[in-house]
């Protein structure tokens, strides 16, 4: 990579130093490209965020304010798939490369202009060269990239070095920015809830975890860190890897804690276990929750009510109630 000459390296300190506050939530959007695009000169300055799994892009052509009309008229069906054939910048990004590169390090202007991107896009638009940077992120099929276009003459090494050098900036950003926008999912859910809820971030670290959660973690797995506990991160990847499954379901005495995912949280919840029943007391708890009466439930199981009432009382003693309506609570809210 070539040196930047110093006044370039204080306009990148300077600019590092600022970029959190240009874009909140969105850290590449707005007075972030226009300040970006101060750095890179260019006719056109976009960032873009795509999810391969999804078949969506996340965030699409983020442009630098003033650039919105650039591809006007462009018919990007038709077009896309040019240049996904043609472009140098698609087909390295499609391999991962993570250096800035130029449309002019693959082509000559004499070999561009020969393209069907070319003709279709490239001078309709007035461009001669184009400047990409892709930027790694933890999950493979997600991809961030930063695109320069621009007419005239092409992209420098020096234009290149400016990229390279903020690369890793650009990512802290990003890490950044998701860091806020989860602790503040994570502070208007802990308001509102005393729910148990642990957010999760790549690699299945926590990002977030309440109270309520850290406290039912060190109670059923005696840890509490920044990963998840082995049992855990492991059922966790197996239910993504199935795309849906059944919550788990973990035992301690009389007691269960109940975890399910919801994106990228997991919400937790200790119930009460009914203790042992005999299969004729659960049949007669059964149909105390749904309402029955003594006599009712005496006709239909063939026995007197006399019976029905000494398994009641003895279901009652198992369950530490002393109604009817409390016994029903057991079934509609509880686990077995």
């Amino acid at each position: 990579m070539p040196a930047l000459a110093r006044g370039d390296a204080e306009r990148l300190l300077r600019f590092v130093a600022e970029a959190e506050s240009f874009g909140g939530d969105q850290p590449f959007a707005g007075e972030f490209l226009t300040q970006l695009g101060r750095l890179v000169p260019a006719d056109w300055v976009g960032f873009s965020e795509y999810d391969e799994r999804e078949r969506e892009c996340l965030i699409v052509n983020l442009e630098r304010p003033g650039d919105e009309g650039f591809f006007s008229g462009v018919d990007w069906a038709a077009v896309l798939p040019v240049l996904k054939a043609e472009n140098p910048l698609f087909l390295r990004f499609q391999e991962g490369i993570s250096e800035a590169v130029k449309v002019s390090d693959f082509l000559t202007q004499r070999q561009l202009h020969r393209t069907r991107m070319y003709d279709l896009v490239l001078r309709p638009c007035g461009i001669e060269d184009s400047l990409g940077l892709l930027l790694p992120m933890a999950i493979p099929e997600q991809t961030m990239k930063f695109v320069f276009d621009r007419g005239g003459h092409n992209f420098s090494e020096r234009d290149r070095a400016v990229l390279d050098t903020l690369r890793p900036h650009f990512q802290q950003l990003h890490r950044a920015a998701q860091v806020r926008q989860r602790l503040r999912e994570a502070l208007a859910l802990h308001e509102s809830t005393q729910t148990a809820v642990v957010l999760l971030e790549a690699g299945d670290r926590v990002a977030f975890a309440s109270s309520a959660a850290r406290e039912l973690i060190d109670c059923y797995f005696g840890e509490t860190s920044a990963r998840l506990p082995g049992l855990l991160a492991s059922w966790l990847r197996e239910r993504r890897r199935m795309a849906a499954g059944e919550p788990l379901t973990i035992d301690a005495g009389d007691r269960s804690l109940i975890v399910d995912v919801v994106d990228d949280a997991l919400l937790l919840e200790e119930e009460q276990r009914l203790p042992h029943l005999t299969p004729r007391e659960r049949e007669i708890l059964d149909l105390v929750a749904q309402g029955r009466t003594n006599a009712e439930i005496a006709q239909a199981l063939w026995v007197s009510p006399g019976t029905v009432r000494r398994h009641l009382e003895n279901v009652f003693a198992k369950l530490g109630v002393h109604t009817r309506t409390a016994a029903a609570a057991f079934v509609h809210e509880r686990r077995l």
